[in-house]
Formats: C-alpha cells, structure tokens, sequence
C-alpha cells in the first residue's frame, strides 16, 4: 500500500498560485448574536440512503461548530439518468437561484465551469485540506488551476467473472504467485475474444453481460475501452472530435466490441441479473454488485478480473462519482468552501467505506484500509491508481457522452457500419462545439 500511496502524491506548485492560507476552519461566522446565515445543500440521493445519511449527518456537525449558521439539505432523488435532480439544477441555473452547494456528475465539472457558476473552492481552503485528498479526486475536480469539487469517496468499475464456469470451460485463469489476477496479468482485446469464444460454445449462449441502453452508463463503463487502445475522443481543448473520435484507434477499438456483438459474444438485450443467476461468465458492472452478490447469492463463486486492453501499457478503467460543489450563488463564499470540506471529510469517507464498502478518498485512509490491501478489491484500486482515466474534461461533455451512448447502442443493434455510426456522433459533436469556438 505504500508504493500504491505515492501515486496520489498531489504536485504543490498545482494550487500554488492561488490556495488560500487560511484554514476553512478559520472561515467560521462569529459568536455574536447575528442573524444566522443559512446554506442550503443539494443532493441527489434520498435521505435513508447511506450517502444521504452522511450529507446530513456532516451538516448537522457544521451547524454544531457554527453556532450561528443553519444548514439545509434538501434531497432531491435522482431517477434515471439524473432527471428529476438534474431538471431541478437545470431550472435553477436557468434562473440564477442555484443553492449554495449542490452535487454533480464530476465528469461535467468542466461543463459547469463553462457556465460560470461554481466557485473555486482553493481560493478559501487551505493547501493541506486539498493535499489531504485522493490526486484522482482533485484532479476531477479541477479545471485549468482551480478546483471546483470534491468528494470523500472514490469508485472504479471492476469486470466480474464467473470463476466455476471459467473453470468447466477449460478457461485458465490468470494469476500471479499468490493466486490472484493482477492488473499486469489483463487481457488484450484478442485474449478477450478467444476465451470468450469458448465460453459462448460451452454454455451454447452469450457469455458476457454488457448494459445496452443508451445512457451515461455506455461513457462511464465502456469508454475505458476505447481508451485502452490508445485512442481519444477529443482533442486537448475538449472540442475537436474529428481526428480523435474518428481516428484509427478508436475505429479499432469499436471494432472490437462490434465484434462481440455480432458473434453472439455479448446479446443487445441484456438479461436482468445475468451474472448473479449464473447466466454469463462475464458482466461489466459497477461495484456496488459486490455487496449484492455475498449477501444474495452466497454460493455463487465470483471473482474480479482486469478491464481487457488494445494496445500494450494503455490500461484503463472505470473511475469517478457525484461530487460535492460550492456555487457563486452563495453569500458566504468561505463558509461554503469550508462546507464541502466538511461534507467529504475524513468522517465522510469512514463511513461511506463502512457503508457501502467505496474507495476512501482520503490519502491517510486508504493507506491503512483493510479491504483495499486485498484481493479482489485491490484491483479495483490498482486500476483506480495505475490505469489512465482519460475522460475529457470538455465544455461540451454532455454531448460526448450522448453521442458515445448512441455509437455503442447502434453497434448493440447493429444500425450501421462502425465507421458510419462514429462519422454522424462526429458530425453532431462538432456542430454543439462551433458554438463554444466562436466564444
């Protein structure tokens, strides 16, 4: 765990120019007898759920070491992908009456940021307080040299597979000297497609479980794929897409999963509970799985194995949640900041960890955590740590992840050539992107 805690070493000179030496505590509202100030909080996860009881347990400790401020947490349950919460936050930036924190998609920061309406929480808190957190937290929730969010957790999407079917299909399973399958030991695309030929063969169906809804799910689990090919979706600027989107790799890359598709490797219609019923050897999905599976399917024998590579030392993998933000709305700037430290502090992660069993997104907690030092959770840290993450941090995210969605749903369906299907998801990218370059 030591060498794997030198990788979230944040460089200094990051925040340097502009993290305030004042501690967020130093930012409290006096002892008089003032009118209390008053912050609101949303969030997108129902009150009885344990981040929900998290959100509001921190609230109730800040108003506690504030005397004279009073928090609100409003929780406005997301359905779907978001609506509900996310129409809510729509209306109100459309209004400009934003509360004063709110939670997002990390991977839209950069969309929110565009619009001019989160605050920089390192101009309030001090450098030791962001040093504190995991370097993939702070860096979501960067752009350019401001941080914007953060969070208390971390999650990295594993791939599970069925270790008795894996086995009575003749498959060997990788593994290092003391037994387990290391990210090293990943399989390339190839490996991927001819294990699973087997598997198709000898359980006579399809032997991997993929979502197939056009949805924020398709970027979050799929792109890594892409990814691993060493290919890109948009340029540095986070608007180009010809030339990235289209490019050879990433055309190799959705060859490769329309290969799946078209073998019967993977169905269109994925089947409820496909892995947990013993009904595919192989499932893509997210970690909150591995709770279910010992507590509702004791005896099936499950493990985790690598997300599967194109191209040689381009790993990658899954990584990033909802995460807390200070919004220029509030009146109390420093206040705010110090509220989102305190709604992802170190209490925040303990109990999240506890909980539900998520990667703790403070340095000194996931040092010594238990669970995170062994297999099979440790390969989802090790590829939070040791793969690239190379979701762009683009204006114009929200189309990224539309068009990606509509890419793999085309190929699930089999609606048109590769090359035709990410053509149009160029087209429609670079018409939403015109606008921001005419900026």
């Amino acid at each position: 765990m030591k060498k794997l805690f030198s990788f979230f070493m944040i460089p200094a000179l990051i925040f340097g120019l502009t993290a305030c030496t004042e501690s967020a505590s130093k930012s409290a509202v006096s002892t008089s007898n003032d009118k209390p100030k008053e912050l609101t909080v949303w969030v997108h996860v129902p009150a009885e759920d344990p981040e929900g009881k998290n959100y509001d347990l921190r609230a109730k400790e800040f108003e506690e070491q504030h005397k004279n401020v009073k928090v609100t947490v409003e929780h406005i349950a997301k359905t779907g992908e978001g609506s509900g919460y996310n129409d809510r936050l729509n209306a109100a930036i459309t209004t400009g009456d934003l509360p004063d924190i709110i939670t997002l998609e990390s991977v839209h920061t950069a969309s929110y940021v565009d619009s001019d309406i989160l605050l920089p929480l390192n101009k309030y808190l001090r450098k030791d307080v962001i040093n504190s957190y995991l370097d993939t937290i702070v860096k979501s929730g960067s752009v350019g040299n401001n941080l914007y969010a953060l969070q208390s957790f971390e999650l990295s999407a594993p791939v599970y597979y069925n270790v008795d079917l894996f086995k009575a299909a003749g498959i060997k399973i990788p593994a290092d000297k003391n037994g387990n399958w290391t990210l090293d030991l990943a399989w390339s695309y190839d490996e991927f497609l001819k294990n699973t030929r087997i598997l198709k063969k000898f359980m006579g169906q399809a032997p991997v479980h993929m979502f197939t809804d056009n949805n924020g799910w398709q970027m979050y689990a799929h792109s890594p794929i892409i990814f691993s090919n060493d290919a890109q979706l948009v340029g540095k600027n986070g608007l180009d897409t010809d030339g990235y989107l289209n490019s050879k790799n990433t055309i190799e890359a959705f060859d490769f999963i329309n290969t799946l598709f078209r073998e019967g490797i993977v169905s269109p219609t994925a089947k409820e509970n496909a892995f947990a019923s013993g009904q595919a050897a192989i499932s893509f999905e997210g970690p909150w799985l591995i709770d279910v599976l010992k507590k509702d399917y004791p005896n099936l024998h499950w493990s985790l194995m690598p997300y599967p590579y194109g191209k040689k030392g381009n790993n990658s993998a899954p990584h990033g949640t909802w995460y807390v933000a200070a919004t220029k709305n509030t009146k109390y700037p420093a206040l705010a900041a110090e509220l989102v430290a305190q709604l992802t502090n170190k209490d925040s992660a303990k109990a999240m960890e506890e909980a539900a069993g998520l990667i703790p997104g403070h340095k000194e907690l996931l040092a010594s955590s238990k669970i995170y030092s062994e297999y099979p959770r440790k390969l989802m840290l090790d590829q939070l740590v040791q793969t690239a993450h190379l979701k762009p941090k683009s204006p114009i995210f929200p189309v990224l992840e539309d068009v990606f969605g509509d890419i793999m749903e085309g190929i699930a369906l089999g609606r048109d050539s590769v090359e035709n299907l990410v053509q149009a998801a160029v087209d429609k990218s670079e018409r939403e992107a015109s606008r921001f370059k005419k900026k």
